[in-house]
């Protein structure tokens, strides 16, 4: 029943004059989410194989490749994905251009794979090439989804939250791109404090603004929940923003003054607001029970006030140990990010298998429910490995013990592997088998 009335929430931006178009492409977010999933692999597997290179620095080659690994090759890939099915169907839009679309995931996939190892190698002339391929690629998602702006129709948080984001985002990729180049030129010197800026406008401009835009429209929509008032929401964007905006000119300019960690406490306050909101958003839920993706949700939000707080330590300058930097990086992207992004698979995709494989036959012939695509035991054992494996590789950080973190890390990897044959099994379900309609032979 749950399902039924969820498929109808959805189809209600179905309806009317141009709902095809609202609609978006079932197929064009697939190749982005089976890119994003392959990225997390690699990310889960490379984990305990170069724990003693996370025991000793945070900027040595092979940390920021798979720093970036994680932000461009998962994250942000898989973000792409879905803003090109969430935003028409949220906000009842139309992408402005779905065929550069696809072929923008071409650019930015063959862009990534050669930034990626230029980084693992330290090779400057890859890193400068692959990441000025890369930048192109970022601006034109940049520019195909502002130029959707003006056919949003429905004026939810969550555009506003993923413009700013996108604001973000491109001042991360300029930034970026920059440093990409002066690797190879040595225009100016690059200090930690401008890395630390680089960081934290794509860490907390364009990821944390687009993930907690889309969590107000999903959470709502995945727990049937109504009734909850937008004002916070469009008060905590003006305080993330104002906070950010202060973070990264103290870190660039001001970073050995209180600024730094005056408006790192502003942020982290900010990120109690938002989890605070999201509470009261579920007290009004229909759905009682707690799905699945609600669970990887929840060790989302609690990993985003565990990194909140972090922060706020490390910009005081007083980390309790050396691998802080880090473990802080793990837990707002492996936690923060990761599990949300995990948990709302077990949503997007089945969605857009259904809509792809059985919307034209529904009513004609049987088509399974969302729940029925999901290997729940399946999806509750990859959960339980991933949290475990998350919360050991953080002690194992924290505690500099490599064992630990290698132990803990394969379990995570094996978890992941689970995750990804469940996203094989939605993406590629059985189909329903079509009952046989002709008249029975009566026997004599």
């Amino acid at each position: 029943m749950i399902d039924m009335i969820f498929m109808v929430s959805i189809g209600e931006n179905f309806r009317g004059p141009g709902a095809l178009r609202a609609r978006g492409s079932a197929t064009l977010p697939r190749p982005y989410l089976l890119a994003g999933t392959v990225a997390f692999l690699l990310l889960s597997a490379a984990i305990p194989l170069l724990g003693s290179d996370l025991m000793v620095s945070n900027d040595t080659p092979h940390v920021l490749s798979l720093t970036h690994l994680a932000v461009l090759g998962w994250i942000t890939m898989v973000m792409m994905g879905a803003l090109h099915q969430l935003f028409p169907v949220a906000l009842q839009a139309r992408i402005f251009s779905a065929r550069l679309g696809r072929w923008n995931f071409w650019l930015y996939a063959g862009s990534l794979s050669g930034f990626i190892p230029s980084f693992f190698f330290a090779w400057t002339p890859g890193m400068a090439s692959f990441g000025s391929l890369l930048v192109l690629s970022v601006l034109v998602f940049i520019g195909n989804l502002l130029a959707s702006y003006p056919s949003v129709r429905i004026w939810h948080p969550m555009a506003f939250y993923v413009l700013a984001g996108l604001i973000w985002l491109l001042l991360t990729i300029g930034l970026g791109g920059a440093y990409a180049l002066d690797w190879r030129f040595g225009w100016f010197p690059i200090t930690d404090p401008m890395v630390a800026a680089h960081a934290h406008l794509g860490l907390a401009g364009w990821l944390s603004l687009v993930l907690m835009g889309v969590s107000y429209k999903l959470m709502a929509m995945f727990s049937l929940a109504h009734g909850h008032g937008e004002r916070l929401a469009f008060w905590n964007l003006g305080i993330w923003n104002a906070g950010l905006v202060g973070l990264a000119l103290s870190l660039w300019f001001w970073p050995t003054t209180p600024l730094v960690p005056a408006f790192a406490l502003w942020l982290a306050l900010s990120a109690a607001i938002f989890v605070f909101d999201m509470g009261r958003l579920l007290r009004h839920r229909r759905r009682r029970r707690f799905s699945l993706e609600q669970w990887h949700t929840f060790a989302s939000f609690a990993s985003f006030l565990v990194a909140a707080a972090m922060g706020v330590l490390l910009a005081a300058g007083h980390p309790p140990t050396s691998n802080w930097v880090v473990a802080y990086g793990y837990v707002a992207l492996v936690g923060w990010f990761g599990f949300s992004i995990v948990g709302k698979y077990y949503k997007i995709v089945p969605f857009l298998t259904w809509l792809q494989r059985f919307s034209a036959v529904a009513g004609a012939a049987p088509t399974p429910l969302l729940r029925e695509m999901v290997d729940e035991r399946l999806g509750w054992t990859s959960f339980a490995l991933l949290v475990v494996g998350y919360g050991g590789v953080l002690a194992g950080l924290l505690g500099a013990s490599l064992p630990v973190l290698e132990g803990a890390g394969a379990g995570y990897a094996l978890g992941a592997l689970l995750f990804a044959c469940n996203v094989a099994r939605l993406m590629w379900p059985r189909a329903p088998e079509v009952p046989d309609h002709r008249p029975q032979e009566v026997m004599a």
